[in-house]
């Protein structure tokens, strides 16, 4: 990564006014401040060419001795000789345009960079996470094939069975403990009294739906002669040989290999038990329900929670586009109507920019919504395929009754606060902050009760682009202009800070130009073009959208 630092600020001072005189909304001034700044440096370099290192003093393109050879002659070869006209001018007001009225710049994080690349660091805690630990206290299991698939169902059902009632990333009224051994298949309520081979079901992942288990460890215990010595029966596992290895079922069901052990992040599930030592545990309540006594305090070591640092390298990449015309036509076009057409050309390579970033972000978001969606609960049906968000309006023509458009709608409404407290519960970081949608939806979201029409008025262009119509309540309303009629899907989102988990835009160059004079036409050609990325970014971004389907044949929405 690029090692330039500079205020941030500083840069919001300076650049402020300018973005404000172009109508920046003021969620956008601190990242577009700092990229204009990046942008402002990266432009200078080129104000003197002779001055930039490994440029060189200001010569002419030269071509290649031998046609077709493209390896430049600074390489030792024949090739053509570039020119420093042939670099790319980096135009600011021109970036700022194309950062300004890309609508879809407000649906996610930006954090500029002054490089091609950018370096982000992800720290997520671990419970166990110690170093030479071999033997985690708390730990998930994921098995091959549609093993997991079947050991969840035996879990749950054996939940069912004993009236335990299953939590977010935990259980409630009551525990349950299950056998690891292939031998002796087996679910009790009742904590074992000899440890081998048993564990404490601790509930099912919020994140990957893994059983998360509670393996036994002993502490020292006196042996004969007073030498501390390994008991078995106080250990769920052996002294020897692989958790991996020794986990051959999860309770009344076998496990198929691979079998795979993890961790459990302490963000992601929290295991009240673990802090608690399981300790003071009455009948009927879940571990770690109360604090431990001091007896119990003073028999136990704490547990242990770490660190594990990730980072992720994002590279920008390009879009470009590029302007012909004749002679002629500026011409005709000057005289008739005093247009500027090469001026004009300029917004409309703008636009077309402007209007391609907005779309790949609207894709991404779409794209993490359905990858949520996989994940989220199904219907009472049991359809793999309609999950508990998800809004059938057939069911309006046998309704007892019958039932209005506008209680169809209410239902709407509904199923999208359903779907944004699910964000909110599984991402733990917000609710739902927007959503996107067709046309027609969005038109039966402004005819209900508590809709609220968009207040601000945009000064920038955003034709053909993603528009605000209003919100519900605090979630905006966003109509992708894209979307057909019979495309009834709403993803709803959340814009979140860089650091936190999402999508990001990393806008490094957002408008670099070349302009040329034609040699075949004499007339000017102008070629725009951005890098920047848009990737998601820290643990389980997904997890910020959800996409709803909507299935309205009768058209009671319309």
């Amino acid at each position: 990564m690029s090692q330039i630092r500079i205020d941030n600020q500083k840069a919001m001072k300076k650049w402020t006014p300018v973005l404000e005189n172009m109508g920046v909304s003021a969620e956008r001034l601190e990242w577009m401040s700092e990229y204009a700044e990046f942008h402002s440096i990266n432009e200078n370099a080129y104000v003197n060419a002779s001055n930039v290192a490994g440029m060189g003093n200001i010569v002419a393109p030269q071509p290649g001795l031998f046609p077709g050879n493209t390896t430049t002659a600074q390489q030792g070869a024949y090739g053509p000789l570039t020119g420093s006209g042939d670099v790319g001018q980096n135009l600011l007001p021109v970036a700022m345009k194309i950062a300004a009225q890309t609508i879809g710049l407000d649906l996610v994080a930006v954090k500029p960079t002054p490089g091609p690349k950018l370096d982000l660091l992800y720290i997520d805690f671990q419970y166990d996470d110690t170093a030479g630990e071999e033997r985690p206290q708390v730990f998930k299991v994921g098995a091959g094939g549609t093993s997991s698939a079947i050991i969840n169902k035996g879990l749950t059902d054996a939940l069912v069975a004993n009236n335990i009632k299953e939590t977010t990333g935990g259980l409630s009224n009551g525990r349950m403990w299950v056998s690891i051994d292939v031998t002796n298949l087996a679910v009790v309520v009742v904590e074992p009294v000899n440890k081998h081979n048993w564990c404490e079901f601790l509930g099912f992942s919020r994140i990957d739906g893994q059983p998360m288990l509670r393996a036994y460890r002993q502490a020292n215990t006196a042996g004969q002669y007073n030498h501390f010595s390994f008991d078995q029966s106080l250990n769920t596992f052996e002294p020897t040989g692989s958790i991996a290895s020794q986990v051959t079922a999860v309770g009344d069901v076998a496990t198929v290999a691979p079998v795979t052990i993890t961790l459990v992040s302490a963000l992601e599930d929290h295991i009240p038990g673990f802090s608690a030592n399981w300790a003071n545990t009455p009948s009927g309540t879940s571990a770690g329900a109360y604090p431990m006594d001091r007896a119990a305090d003073d028999a136990s070591y704490s547990g242990v929670i770490g660190p594990k640092i990730s980072s992720k390298t994002i590279a920008v990449g390009t879009i470009e586009i590029s302007s012909a015309l004749r002679r002629t036509e500026i011409e005709d076009i000057k005289a008739n109507t005093g247009m500027d057409i090469v001026q004009k050309m300029e917004s409309i390579l703008v636009n077309e920019l402007s209007q391609t970033i907005s779309k790949q972000i609207v894709s991404k978001i779409f794209e993490m919504g359905s990858l949520n969606r996989q994940s989220a609960p199904l219907s009472t049906a049991g359809n793999a395929a309609v999950t508990i968000f998800d809004l059938d309006t057939t069911y309006a023509t046998t309704a007892l009754g019958g039932e209005t458009s506008h209680a169809v709608q209410r239902k709407l409404i509904t199923k999208i606060a359903h779907a944004s407290n699910f964000i909110a519960t599984e991402g733990r970081v917000g609710p739902a902050q927007y959503l996107i949608t067709n046309g027609g939806l969005a038109a039966a979201l402004q005819d209900i009760a508590g809709y609220s029409i968009n207040p601000v008025k945009s000064k920038l262009n955003s034709q053909g682009q993603l528009y605000p119509v209003g919100s519900i309540g605090d979630i905006s309303i966003y109509v992708d202009p894209y979307m057909k009629y019979n495309d009834n899907r709403i993803v709803l989102g959340r814009k979140n800070n860089p650091d936190q988990p999402g999508i990001i835009f990393v806008p490094y160059l957002m408008a670099q130009s070349i302009s040329i004079i034609s040699e075949a036409t004499f007339a000017p050609r102008m070629l725009l073009r951005s890098r920047y990325a848009i990737a998601e970014v820290g643990w389980y971004p997904q997890k910020q959208f959800m996409t709803i389907e909507v299935t309205d044949a009768k058209q009671f929405l319309n």
